[in-house]
């Protein structure tokens, strides 16, 4: 029948005519590429995951919403050094906290819990290639992968201890989800159901609300424009609302002043701006930002909507474009239209542009792929040349205006020879080098050798460089001399001390931390300020004398002091 063999015809994966040249028709050829692609993303991935403390502002504080889940193992209220802290449901915290537990003392606790980012990140790969596979065909797979993983914007937020890892996953989940709807109601809607109960508790209602403006668009167009779509929007409608209205009715029940500051003030507060809690840039921001942020997916995603339109195909009726497609616009239009903007939220952004170059699996765009591996041959390996070369003078001492610049840059840093980070680091050159041989004949191979590049500059500088990184990033050293003047009481006060701080100052110096703030009428003995170096050495109020002040090394900007009753002016220690 001709209707039963249109609607076979719309379900079957874009990639069934794919061109000879778009994927290798030798079994050997595919499981040596699938072999190339599994090792460059491990590599990738690994990298950066553990090694260095919490870094300021984000993974601070998300660590230390994470250690307070461990000592309360609230999974409703997550509190940041002992107050509620409603920003965020607590999804990321609970899974954080779980891998910490189970790793145990093999890792530090920050390193322990920066594996649940790689968790959610490999989730959300894999559900992008299931939905590219089940929009195009398994040649749009590694494509589609390749092209997430190697944008250049995401590449730090994707091994950082944040809870828009988690969202990112979310939003994976919820686009297979959608393209399963074409072929299955019940299936699809408990996947998209899934990713949107993800979406939901790693950050709110921001992911959910996404995905539900999209599947209410894509009920206008033609693959998904039938009665039984209308199921699997009922059944993932039911799934996520559980989820999330189990979460709300149990912090409306424990306070409904945490329940309103959630969802006024760190939802909808938020987006219309009637709270000042982030960051605010002009209304061309993203459009400034996506050009560079999503490279390569984004100019590959817009070669392959220009071939596809000129093929004359209408994109309403083409799966593998409309669902990305639609995605993407409505997901860009609401970062536009909010107050609040950062690149941060611009992270899955490359999710619907990548599965959007999986679309392109049955075009042959030789040029492009060739491009690509000459680019990652040029930049990459030239960048490889220089973190090795700068290194070598750093580590060797070998003097001249390299090393006293490296070293000015990071004042008190001693380089020091570590045998497995270079060892590390030599096996991740040798992996890059043999990848980025050979010319790139077409998308697949030109994005492979594209990643390929880009984690080999990404493992250098998080192997050999790692520790003068994260000796200028981290607070253990600032922490740690404040700590030799710290007496042994059960608490200290802080005052205009940020988030990452408050969320670290335990951390390191096991102190109870109280907040003037919040709690005036506190009798802790002992108050750290946090100002800049043009502010005087003044208290807030009170009789108190200053007895240390200190900065991380290299930092010109923030100063620490520390003031405590009753000691002689003439005893402050200074750090550095």
């Amino acid at each position: 029948m001709p209707g039963t063999a249109a609607r076979a015809a719309n379900l079957a994966p874009r990639g069934a005519s794919v061109m000879r040249d778009a994927f290798p028709t030798d079994g050997r050829a595919r499981v040596r590429f699938s072999h190339a692609v599994l090792a460059t993303l491990a590599v990738w991935l690994v990298f950066g995951l553990v090694g260095h403390d919490p870094w300021k502002p984000d993974e601070a504080y998300t660590f230390g919403l994470v250690r307070d889940f461990l000592q309360t193992r609230d999974v409703v209220v997550p509190t940041l050094a002992g107050e509620p802290f409603v920003e965020k449901p607590p999804l990321f915290l609970v899974v954080a906290g779980a891998v910490a537990s189970a790793v145990g003392g093999l890792l530090p606790m920050h390193d322990a819990a920066r594996l649940a980012t790689g968790l959610f990140v490999a989730l959300a790969l894999g559900a992008l290639g299931l939905a590219a596979r089940e929009l195009c065909g398994a040649r749009a797979v590694p494509i589609a992968v390749l092209a997430a993983a190697g944008c250049i914007g995401t590449l730090a937020r994707l091994h950082q201890l944040i809870t828009d890892v988690a969202l990112f996953a979310g939003i994976a989940v919820g686009l297979y989800g959608l393209a399963l709807a074409r072929r299955t109601s019940g299936r699809g809607g408990l996947v998209l159901g899934a990713g949107a109960a993800i979406a939901f508790l790693a950050k709110g209602l921001l992911g959910p609300g996404w995905l539900g403006l999209t599947a209410l668009v894509l009920a206008t167009l033609s693959p998904w424009r039938r009665r039984d779509y209308a199921w699997t929007l009922l059944i993932a409608a039911a799934v996520s609302g559980a989820v999330a209205l189990t979460w709300m009715g149990a912090l409306w029940l424990r306070s409904p002043e945490l329940f309103r500051e959630w969802l006024v003030d760190n939802n909808f507060g938020r987006y219309l701006g009637l709270v000042q809690l982030g960051p605010h840039n002009s209304r061309a921001f993203y459009f400034a930002l996506l050009p560079w942020y999503a490279f390569p997916a984004l100019p590959l995603a817009a070669a392959v909507l220009w071939r596809k339109w000129r093929s004359g195909q209408p994109w309403r009726s083409d799966p593998a474009v409309a669902l990305p497609l639609v995605t993407f616009v409505v997901m860009f239009l609401v970062l536009v239209t909010a107050s609040d903007s950062r690149d941060l939220y611009a992270l899955p952004l490359v999710l619907p542009l990548a599965l959007l170059c999986g679309a392109g699996a049955d075009i042959a765009m030789p040029r492009i792929g060739h491009a690509l591996g000459v680019a990652a041959r040029v930049v990459f390996v030239s960048g490889a040349f220089v973190l090795w070369s700068a290194w070598a003078i750093l580590v060797l001492g070998l003097g001249g205006p390299v090393q006293a610049r490296l070293l000015a840059y990071q004042p008190g840093f001693v380089a020091e020879f570590h045998g497995v980070a270079f060892a590390a680091a030599a096996v991740a050159t040798v992996m890059a080098l043999v990848g980025l041989a050979g010319r790139a004949r077409n998308i697949r191979s030109g994005l492979l050798q594209w990643l390929a590049g880009l984690a080999l500059c990404w493992a250098l500088v998080n192997s050999l460089w790692l520790d003068y990184l994260d000796a200028g990033k981290s607070y253990r050293g600032v922490f740690a001399s404040l700590t030799t003047a710290l007496e042994p009481v059960e608490c200290v006060a802080t005052w205009h001390l940020g988030e990452g701080q408050r969320a670290l100052l335990p951390y390191f110096t096991r102190a109870t931390v109280v907040r003037i703030e919040s709690a005036p009428d506190t009798t802790c003995t002992q108050l750290l300020v946090q100002g800049t170096r043009r502010d005087q050495a003044l208290p807030p109020s009170g009789q108190w004398n200053l007895a240390w002040e200190g900065a991380r090394a290299g930092d010109g900007e923030e100063l620490y002091r520390l003031y405590v009753q009753e000691l002689p002016t003439d005893t402050i220690a200074r750090y550095p």
